[in-house]
Protein backbone atom coordinates (compact mmCIF):
# COMPACT_ATOMS: atom_id res chain seq x y z
CA UNK A 1 0.00 0.00 0.00
CA UNK A 2 2.56 2.50 0.81
CA UNK A 3 4.33 1.99 -2.53
CA UNK A 4 0.73 3.48 -3.85
CA UNK A 5 0.98 5.85 -1.56
CA UNK A 6 4.63 7.02 -3.09
CA UNK A 7 3.10 6.60 -6.78
CA UNK A 8 0.58 8.91 -5.94
CA UNK A 9 2.69 11.35 -4.20
CA UNK A 10 5.54 11.60 -6.92
CA UNK A 11 2.81 12.55 -9.50
CA UNK A 12 1.35 15.38 -7.37
CA UNK A 13 -1.13 13.72 -5.97
CA UNK A 14 -1.84 13.95 -1.75
CA UNK A 15 -3.10 11.32 -0.06
CA UNK A 16 -5.93 11.41 2.72
CA UNK A 17 -9.39 11.52 1.30
CA UNK A 18 -9.21 14.80 -0.28
CA UNK A 19 -6.86 13.81 -3.27
CA UNK A 20 -5.52 17.28 -3.58
CA UNK A 21 -2.96 17.98 -6.33
CA UNK A 22 0.73 19.72 -5.13
CA UNK A 23 2.59 22.20 -6.66
CA UNK A 24 5.00 21.22 -9.34
CA UNK A 25 7.72 23.09 -8.20
CA UNK A 26 7.82 23.27 -4.25
CA UNK A 27 5.67 20.28 -3.76
CA UNK A 28 3.04 22.33 -1.26
CA UNK A 29 -0.82 21.76 -1.42
CA UNK A 30 -2.48 23.97 -4.21
CA UNK A 31 -5.89 25.60 -2.82
CA UNK A 32 -6.72 25.21 -6.29
CA UNK A 33 -6.79 22.01 -8.43
CA UNK A 34 -6.87 23.80 -11.47
CA UNK A 35 -3.69 25.45 -11.26
CA UNK A 36 -0.07 23.44 -11.25
CA UNK A 37 1.95 26.04 -9.93
CA UNK A 38 0.55 27.52 -5.76
CA UNK A 39 0.65 31.32 -5.77
CA UNK A 40 4.23 31.96 -4.19
CA UNK A 41 5.75 29.49 -7.05
CA UNK A 42 3.75 31.22 -10.03
CA UNK A 43 4.70 35.32 -8.72
CA UNK A 44 8.38 33.74 -8.14
CA UNK A 45 8.63 32.27 -11.18
CA UNK A 46 6.61 34.91 -13.44
CA UNK A 47 7.42 35.08 -17.57
CA UNK A 48 9.28 31.94 -17.33
CA UNK A 49 7.97 30.61 -20.63
CA UNK A 50 9.66 31.86 -23.44
CA UNK A 51 8.61 30.07 -26.48
CA UNK A 52 4.68 28.63 -27.96
CA UNK A 53 4.56 24.67 -27.54
CA UNK A 54 7.08 22.62 -29.75
CA UNK A 55 3.93 21.21 -31.64
CA UNK A 56 2.40 24.48 -32.41
CA UNK A 57 4.10 25.48 -35.30
CA UNK A 58 4.07 22.36 -36.94
CA UNK A 59 0.06 22.44 -36.81
CA UNK A 60 0.25 26.22 -37.63
CA UNK A 61 2.16 25.07 -40.68
CA UNK A 62 -0.58 22.88 -41.94
CA UNK A 63 -3.03 25.75 -42.06
CA UNK A 64 -6.17 26.49 -39.93
CA UNK A 65 -8.06 23.44 -41.75
CA UNK A 66 -8.26 19.84 -42.59
CA UNK A 67 -8.74 18.42 -45.75
CA UNK A 68 -12.52 18.90 -45.47
CA UNK A 69 -12.18 22.21 -44.84
CA UNK A 70 -12.89 21.96 -41.05
CA UNK A 71 -10.88 23.96 -38.62
CA UNK A 72 -8.88 21.42 -36.80
CA UNK A 73 -10.20 20.60 -33.09
CA UNK A 74 -6.80 21.33 -31.81
CA UNK A 75 -7.15 24.96 -32.73
CA UNK A 76 -9.82 25.34 -30.11
CA UNK A 77 -9.16 22.87 -27.11
CA UNK A 78 -5.57 21.60 -26.60
CA UNK A 79 -3.32 23.74 -28.71
CA UNK A 80 -5.63 26.76 -27.55
CA UNK A 81 -4.99 26.00 -23.72
CA UNK A 82 -1.17 24.88 -24.04
CA UNK A 83 -0.50 28.66 -26.16
CA UNK A 84 -3.14 30.16 -23.51
CA UNK A 85 -0.38 28.69 -20.78
CA UNK A 86 2.73 29.51 -22.90
CA UNK A 87 2.18 33.23 -22.09
CA UNK A 88 1.91 32.79 -18.62
CA UNK A 89 1.85 35.56 -15.89
CA UNK A 90 3.81 38.07 -17.90
CA UNK A 91 1.12 38.83 -20.33
CA UNK A 92 -1.11 41.43 -18.90
CA UNK A 93 -5.29 40.39 -19.19
CA UNK A 94 -5.32 44.24 -20.60
CA UNK A 95 -2.34 43.51 -23.13
CA UNK A 96 -4.35 40.81 -24.52
CA UNK A 97 -7.54 42.26 -24.85
CA UNK A 98 -5.81 44.43 -26.89
CA UNK A 99 -4.64 42.35 -29.59
CA UNK A 100 -7.93 40.27 -29.25
CA UNK A 101 -9.96 43.62 -29.75
CA UNK A 102 -8.02 45.12 -32.63
CA UNK A 103 -8.93 41.66 -34.52
CA UNK A 104 -12.45 41.82 -33.58
CA UNK A 105 -12.59 45.38 -35.01
CA UNK A 106 -11.71 43.93 -38.03
CA UNK A 107 -14.06 40.85 -38.05
CA UNK A 108 -16.66 43.20 -37.37
CA UNK A 109 -15.54 45.81 -40.10
CA UNK A 110 -14.97 42.97 -42.92
CA UNK A 111 -19.00 41.89 -42.15
CA UNK A 112 -19.73 45.00 -42.41
CA UNK A 113 -17.77 45.66 -45.39
CA UNK A 114 -17.04 42.64 -47.32
CA UNK A 115 -14.15 44.52 -48.65
CA UNK A 116 -11.66 41.42 -47.51
CA UNK A 117 -8.28 43.56 -48.67
CA UNK A 118 -8.85 46.58 -46.61
CA UNK A 119 -9.53 44.67 -43.88
CA UNK A 120 -6.44 42.68 -44.47
CA UNK A 121 -4.15 45.53 -43.94
CA UNK A 122 -5.83 46.16 -40.77
CA UNK A 123 -5.31 42.64 -39.89
CA UNK A 124 -1.58 42.84 -40.58
CA UNK A 125 -1.02 45.73 -38.70
CA UNK A 126 -0.91 43.60 -35.49
CA UNK A 127 2.31 42.37 -36.45
CA UNK A 128 3.95 46.17 -36.14
CA UNK A 129 2.18 46.95 -33.25
CA UNK A 130 2.99 42.84 -31.41
CA UNK A 131 6.92 44.17 -32.38
CA UNK A 132 6.79 47.34 -30.76
CA UNK A 133 4.96 45.70 -27.43
CA UNK A 134 8.04 43.31 -27.49
CA UNK A 135 10.37 46.08 -27.67
CA UNK A 136 9.23 47.60 -24.92
CA UNK A 137 9.30 44.51 -23.05
CA UNK A 138 5.28 44.50 -22.24
CA UNK A 139 4.32 40.88 -23.61
CA UNK A 140 6.58 37.62 -23.30
CA UNK A 141 8.15 36.24 -26.66
CA UNK A 142 5.30 33.31 -26.87
CA UNK A 143 2.61 36.28 -27.78
CA UNK A 144 5.11 37.79 -30.00
CA UNK A 145 5.49 34.43 -31.84
CA UNK A 146 2.14 33.61 -31.46
CA UNK A 147 0.70 37.04 -33.29
CA UNK A 148 3.48 36.73 -35.82
CA UNK A 149 3.13 33.42 -37.04
CA UNK A 150 -0.63 33.33 -37.19
CA UNK A 151 -0.72 36.79 -39.58
CA UNK A 152 1.55 34.63 -41.37
CA UNK A 153 -0.61 31.92 -41.38
CA UNK A 154 -3.43 34.50 -42.70
CA UNK A 155 -4.13 33.65 -46.69
CA UNK A 156 -7.24 34.68 -47.24
CA UNK A 157 -10.68 35.36 -45.79
CA UNK A 158 -11.62 32.21 -44.44
CA UNK A 159 -8.31 32.04 -42.82
CA UNK A 160 -9.20 35.09 -40.89
CA UNK A 161 -12.72 34.57 -40.26
CA UNK A 162 -12.80 30.74 -39.28
CA UNK A 163 -9.68 30.09 -38.18
CA UNK A 164 -7.03 32.87 -36.70
CA UNK A 165 -10.15 34.60 -34.87
CA UNK A 166 -12.03 31.04 -33.93
CA UNK A 167 -8.49 30.15 -32.13
CA UNK A 168 -7.42 33.31 -30.63
CA UNK A 169 -11.22 33.81 -29.14
CA UNK A 170 -10.06 30.06 -27.62
CA UNK A 171 -6.66 31.26 -26.50
CA UNK A 172 -8.48 34.16 -24.67
CA UNK A 173 -10.92 31.86 -22.74
CA UNK A 174 -8.09 29.84 -21.20
CA UNK A 175 -5.81 32.70 -20.86
CA UNK A 176 -8.62 33.99 -18.58
CA UNK A 177 -9.19 30.63 -17.20
CA UNK A 178 -5.79 29.90 -16.11
CA UNK A 179 -4.60 33.25 -15.03
CA UNK A 180 -7.73 35.26 -13.74
CA UNK A 181 -6.17 37.72 -11.56
CA UNK A 182 -3.83 38.94 -14.28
Amino acid sequence: MSEMKHALEKAGIEGGGGMKKICRICKEPLKDDKFDTCYRCSQKNRGTYDSLPSDYLSKLAKGYFDEKGYLWEDFLTTMAKDVAKSFGTKLKSHQLRRFYGHAKAAEIRLKMTEDWDAVNADVKKLEPFVSEAKGKDKIPQSFYEFIEKNIKAIKKRKDFEEGFMEHFQAVVAYFTYHYPKN
